[in-house]
Order: structure tokens, then C-alpha cells, then sequence
């Protein structure tokens, strides 16, 4: 039946043309912008799951910044602590030297100086966007190490020439000797006490039977030196001490005589102190070449520790950053394949409706030209 008020084949070619120019229009908007997924009525689940990838992403960067900085100012430190390491040991070499006959300890003191004067200077200047890690002063350095807000802290090392106990460090500078005689025999609460008139490090011997009688303030740093005195000899027990006065970073040697030499940290032997039960232990001052090599030896000890922790810190930074930016590759990854377009796929699609459209354009074309037929049936 045909009719002039209702046009059906009209209507059905202009809803074809319709339906195929939206789909033409999200063809070319997917196309424009390379994503098959950009509002939310494309995909409200998956638009949402993008969001929150996307707001990662961003979080992840700003993590690796901070790691960026964190890493390039532990970097400096651990470059500065190298030349300081060399000071040292050309510091030592410049002690012993002192002691032989025919040099001049005048001049030798003079270089000593200059030694600390670089260690100073080498400590000072390891500075990064105002952040140095060996002055003594500057904070602990805090490093955001994920998105959860966690942070890697790198302690201030100081290794300047006070931070390293050799302030006033010359030819005759003076230390601390340990001799023992047949007498002396290790019981619990026996101790050794390092002082330098203000600050104390107590090392107590302890077989794990009764707690440490010495108490920790702020002031007084007390070591358990653990020993077992039915299968350990005096000796042994000795250097068990002196073990754990390197590992607080003092320089301490056990001669072959048996006696020990401590020195480092400025201890002096009037401040410093021992208490043990049985007696034989004697303590007296070290001077000359035993005197100030104990105390380079320390600082060496001390140092070495610096930069270990220098090391471990720096360790951990990198590692967190090559994790970081593995996780936003992956990321990236995972968002590109929930939201970027197939182009090929979207390119013979744009083909193919554009196709559609010329028919449908043509088919609408035809059935208005229906109406106009019918004038021929009244000619």
C-alpha cells in the first residue's frame, strides 16, 4: 500500500542511517582519541577500574621522584664517604711515619692537620638540593618508598673528623691499655667502662645467668659481652670484649703480650674505669705510635660501618625504584589493554560505516522519491 502521510520505507532507511551514523560517531571519537573506553557511558565498569589505574600511575611517579632524589643524595654521601676512607688511609700511613726517628713531628703534626682539615671538608661539602648525609646536623633523610606513604630513613653518618673521635688527633695523643695478670678471671658483672668525661660506653661480660647490672641513660651505652666462662679461656673471653668494642667503633687490639689498646671516640684513661671481681686488670695510658694508631684504627672501624650503612641504604633505594618502575610498566600495560582501541580493527570499521552511511543515504534517497509515484496514477 502506499501512502503520502505514513512512508514506511523512509522511515526504515532513516532509522538504518541513524543507528549507523552514532555508530560512526563513536567509530571516529575511539579513533580521535585511541581509546575504545574514554567516558564512562562507553564502559561505566571498566571507565571506573581505569580511573583508579590512572590515578596509580600518577602516584607511582611521584614515588619515583622521591626515590629519584633519595637515591641521587645517598649517591653523594657514598661518594664523599670514599675520599673520606682515603684519608684515613693515607691518615694512618701519615701517623706511623710520625713515629720514626729523624722526621720532624712538627711537620708531620702539620700534615696530620691538613688530613683532618680534608676529612672536614670532603664531610661538608656532600651536599644535595640541601640535604647532607655526613655533616652531623642535617636530619635523617626520609625517602617515600611506595603509595602507602612508607619511607625508607637514612641516618646522618657524620663523618667529619669530630664524628669520627679524632678531634685533636696528633703525634703524641694518648690512649687507654689493658694489661692482665695471673690473677684475673672473667666473672658476670665484670666490666670495662670507655669514657671521655661525658659520654660512656660500658662493656659488661655476662653468661646469660643474671641480667646486666649496668643501666643504659642517655649518657652511658652499655654492652652485654655474652661469654661462657666453663669452656671459654680468659683470653677468649678478652677478645670477646674487644669484639664488641670494634663493633661500637672503638679501635681495640689484643698484643701479643695479652694486654689490649683502646683508643678512638676521645676516651681518655683518667675518665675511663674497670670493675672486675677477681682483680688483675690494669689500666694505664698508651702514648705515641700504639696511641695514635688505636685511635686511626677506630675511626678506620667507624668509617667502615658509615658506609656500609651508606651501602644497605642506597641498596634498598635502588631497588625500590627498579621496582617501582617495573609496576607502573605494568601498569601501563594492564590499563592500555582495558582501554586503548584496536586502530587496525577501528580503521576497516570507520571503512565500513562510512560505506553503510553512502547506502543508507542512498536508500532514504529512494524511498522519498515513493510518494512522488503516485502522481502518475492520476495523470
Amino acid at each position: 500500500m502506499f501512502s503520502v502521510n505514513t512512508n514506511l520505507s523512509a522511515m526504515a532507511a532513516l532509522s538504518t542511517l541513524n543507528t549507523t551514523q552514532a555508530m560512526l560517531q563513536h567509530t571516529q571519537q575511539t579513533i580521535a582519541t585511541g581509546k575504545k573506553v574514554s567516558m564512562s557511558s562507553d564502559n561505566p565498569a571498566i571507565f571506573d577500574i581505569s580511573n583508579s589505574m590512572t590515578a596509580d600511575l600518577s602516584g607511582l611517579a611521584a614515588v619515583s621522584d622521591n626515590l629519584s632524589f633519595g637515591n641521587a643524595t645517598v649517591s653523594v654521601a657514598t661518594s664523599a664517604a670514599s675520599q673520606v676512607s682515603s684519608a684515613l688511609a693515607q691518615l694512618k700511613n701519615t701517623v706511623v711515619q710520625a713515629q720514626q726517628q729523624g722526621i720532624d713531628p712538627t711537620v708531620m703534626g702539620s700534615q696530620i692537620t691538613a688530613i683532618l682539615a680534608n676529612i672536614d671538608q670532603f664531610s661538608k661539602s656532600a651536599t644535595f638540593n640541601g640535604v647532607n648525609l655526613l655533616d652531623g646536623t642535617s636530619p635523617t633523610l626520609t625517602v617515600v618508598q611506595d603509595m602507602k606513604g612508607s619511607q625508607i630513613s637514612v641516618t646522618n653518618q657524620n663523618t667529619t673528623a669530630a664524628g669520627l673521635g679524632l678531634t685533636g688527633l696528633g703525634v703524641n695523643s694518648t690512649a687507654m691499655k689493658l694489661t692482665f695478670n695471673n690473677t684475673f678471671a672473667v666473672a658476670n658483672a665484670d666490666k670495662v667502662v670507655l669514657s671521655d668525661g661525658t659520654k660512656s660506653f660500658t662493656f659488661e661480660f655476662s653468661d646469660g645467668t643474671a641480667a646486666t647490672t649496668s643501666t643504659p641513660t642517655a649518657n652511658n651505652t652499655v654492652f652485654a659481652v655474652q661469654v661462657t666462662p666453663a669452656s671459654q679461656s680468659n683470653l677468649q673471653m678478652v677478645g670477646a670484649m674487644v669484639t664488641a668494642m670494634k663493633a661500637a667503633g672503638f679501635g681495640a687490639d689484643v698484643q701479643s703480650d695479652g694486654s689490649v689498646n683502646i683508643g678512638g671516640k676521645g676516651i681518655t684513661n683518667a675518665a675511663s674505669s674497670t670493675t672486675i671481681a677477681s682483680g688483675g686488670a690494669t689500666k694505664s695510658v698508651l702514648s705515641g705510635a700504639a696511641a695514635a694508631i688505636s685511635i686511626v684504627d677506630a675511626a678506620i672501624v667507624a668509617m667502615s660501618t658509615k658506609t656500609s650503612s651508606l651501602g644497605q641504604a642506597q641498596q634498598q633505594i635502588t631497588g625500590m625504584a627498579n621496582f617501582t618502575s617495573g609496576l607502573s610498566s605494568s601498569l601501563t600495560a594492564g590499563l592500555g589493554a582495558l582501554t586503548d582501541a584496536d586502530m587496525a580493527g577501528e580503521s576497516a570499521k570507520l571503512q565500513s560505516l562510512q560505506t553503510k552511511q553512502s547506502l543508507a543515504i542512498q536508500a532514504l534517497s529512494i524511498a522519498n522519491q515513493g510518494p512522488q509515484a503516485l502522481m502518475s496514477l492520476f495523470r
